[in-house]
């Protein structure tokens, strides 16, 4: 039965052509139904992106104990537990910068005066967690004590007070310095942390904060930032030096979308929705963008205002429940931008749900702008689809091919689609001719039968690796990912890898690997651009889907241009 359409208040509007209250049927044949979903929620510390509150971007260093208990105390009484917000997170600035006579971290005296295991039992008895800060260096941004050689005693320590989560800073003097240096004090934390797990049975989420993106971050901890720091701007300022915008982080966060996903998400920083007060210039229409664009990204929603303190807008933004629920979608993808026109685009994820997707309509200009999505652009097939406003909460109706949304000044609209998925590949079937469920890639779009070239489709070369030419492939700029549904009619997967020579001399080094539902059964390890195509033969039989994952060798990303020769299934008729 075809849902009704309910308009509101002018914010959607319809595209060209299509009726004038939803309507029409499906072209094509009917939905394929073998694709087994809902999958099940990954197992770890943080299968799904961590939610609560962190005291830094509104308060700094002006945190005391009672302060902490009133934000717990806020967030039940806000409906923001209810709505999936766990951690109460102190930052920095809680610890003295000496330790005592035994080498244990000091609770600030005066401001913590009873210690933070009786935070922790409070926030804890609350059905909620606590969460610290600490440093890889000798002290903290904030020059309190680090753990620099303390790792496994402040692990321990922590794990003893009842902490559930460790944010990791990187602000030794002086300075921060380049990820080779500083890894190993990361990864010390890292195995300090399961060791204080083994022995207390306390697990503590880690979430890396080294101010840059670090491949081997995405490995040790369960979050990784991608970004500087937030600030409370929506887009950079051209007359200020001022950096870490709302835009800035969002668009610094999205060439890394493959890496992203269960206990390994990349964190584009906090939240400042709230934060506008006295004439900031972030507005509510901002504030709202903020939240649909880390939701859909597949962020960590770690709120930063005063919740003690909260305007019915922000309230309603932060406790959005089917907006926080793409967010917290068990598929754990990020979305990508598959469209950008102007100064308006198209995000989009695949949602744990047969022909179901998340978008954000996005608009940066400074009018308001009709905005279209077509459904061949998320991965669905043409012909008609449910469209639901997750912001007004309110069906939109049923529409062929497309969807149009008017959306306002440096606002969105985010939508649930849902439509029909893509065929499944038949007979032998080259992955160019395929449509992708989901494409994440480095630089521009996942390139069909060319290499990578730059940020348009289109503008790669015919694939070659070592002077071995392949007229069929996939061309990917690691990071890069690509997902293929099966419908358990598949066979086997091939092909020839490699760094392209489009790579100047040989340059690039990139690792290649095939995951069949969840399992790695390829791995290239690191691959340079003097080494021959290699190839890759896997087993598909009775499986549901097909992801191609390349990742940058923990090198850096400059000139991995890698090349899937020949990628093809073998499937039934």
């Amino acid at each position: 039965m075809r849902k009704p359409c309910l308009l509101f208040a002018g914010l959607i509007t319809l595209g060209a052509g299509l009726p004038a209250c939803g309507g029409g049927g499906s072209s094509g044949p009917p939905p394929e139904t073998d694709d087994d979903f809902p999958l099940p929620l990954a197992m770890g510390r943080a299968p799904t992106p961590p939610m609560g509150w962190n005291s830094w971007n509104k308060f700094a260093c002006s945190i005391t104990e009672t302060f902490v208990k009133q934000i717990a105390d806020a967030m039940v009484a806000s409906g923001m537990q209810d709505a999936g917000y766990q951690y109460i997170n102190i930052d920095d600035c809680w610890s003295l910068a000496d330790r005592d006579a035994n080498g244990l971290l000091q609770p600030d005296p005066v401001h913590f005066p009873n210690g933070i295991a009786p935070i922790a039992a409070y926030v804890h008895d609350k059905g909620l967690k606590l969460g610290l800060y600490g440093d890889r260096g000798t002290e903290t941004c904030g020059h309190r004590a680090g753990s620099q050689d303390h790792e496994l005693t402040d692990a321990m320590t922590m794990a003893m007070w009842g902490v559930d989560y460790l944010k990791y800073d990187n602000c030794p003097d002086p300075g921060p310095n380049p990820g080779p240096i500083i890894e190993p004090r990361y990864e010390t934390m890292r195995g300090a942390l399961d060791m204080a797990e083994q022995a207390s049975g306390q697990p503590i989420v880690f979430s890396i904060c080294a101010w840059s993106f670090y491949e081997w971050a995405n490995r040790l901890g369960q979050l990784q930032r991608t970004t500087t720091d937030i600030k409370n701007l929506w887009a950079p300022d051209p007359n200020s030096t001022e950096t870490g915008s709302i835009m800035t982080s969002l668009k610094t966060n999205l060439p890394l979308a493959a890496y992203g996903g269960p206990n390994h998400w990349n964190d584009p920083d906090m939240l400042e929705v709230g934060n506008s007060i006295g004439g900031d210039p972030v507005t509510d229409v901002e504030y709202q963008s903020h939240f649909s664009l880390w939701a859909i990204a597949a962020a960590p929603l770690i709120a930063g205002n005063d919740l003690r303190n909260m305007t019915d807008a922000t309230k309603a933004i932060l406790t959005n429940k089917e907006i926080i629920a793409i967010n917290q979608d068990a598929f754990g993808l990020q979305g990508v931008q598959v469209k950008q026109a102007g100064q308006q685009s198209v995000w989009a994820k695949p949602l744990n749900a047969n022909g179901a997707r998340a978008v954000v309509l996005l608009n940066e200009a400074d009018a308001a702008a009709d905005i279209t999505v077509r459904f061949d652009e998320i991965g669905l097939r043409g012909g008609s689809a449910t469209v639901r406003d997750l912001q007004a909460l309110a069906d939109k109706g049923s529409f062929n091919d497309s969807f149009t949304a008017n959306v306002a000044s440096h606002g969105t609209a985010t939508l649930k689609i849902v439509g029909a998925e893509p065929p499944r590949p038949r007979s032998t079937a080259y992955l160019s001719d395929l449509t992708p469920i989901y494409a994440a890639n480095g630089l521009g779009p996942i390139e069909h039968d060319l290499t990578n070239g730059g940020v348009d489709s289109g503008d790669g070369k015919p694939i070659s690796i070592r002077g071995t030419a392949f007229p069929k492939g996939m061309g990917m700029s690691a990071p890069a990912a690509a997902i293929y549904r099966l419908g358990q009619k598949c066979t086997s997967f091939s092909a020839q890898v490699g760094v392209d020579d489009s790579s100047t001399g040989g340059a690039g080094t990139v690792r290649f690997q095939v995951i069949v539902d969840g399992d790695v059964l390829f791995d290239s390890q690191n691959v340079d651009g003097m080494m021959p195509a290699m190839p890759v033969t896997v087993d598909l039989t009775g499986k549901r889907r097909l992801k191609l994952l390349v990742t940058n060798a923990d090198d850096g990303n400059a000139l991995d241009r890698a090349s899937w020769g020949d990628a093809k299934v073998e499937c039934d008729p």
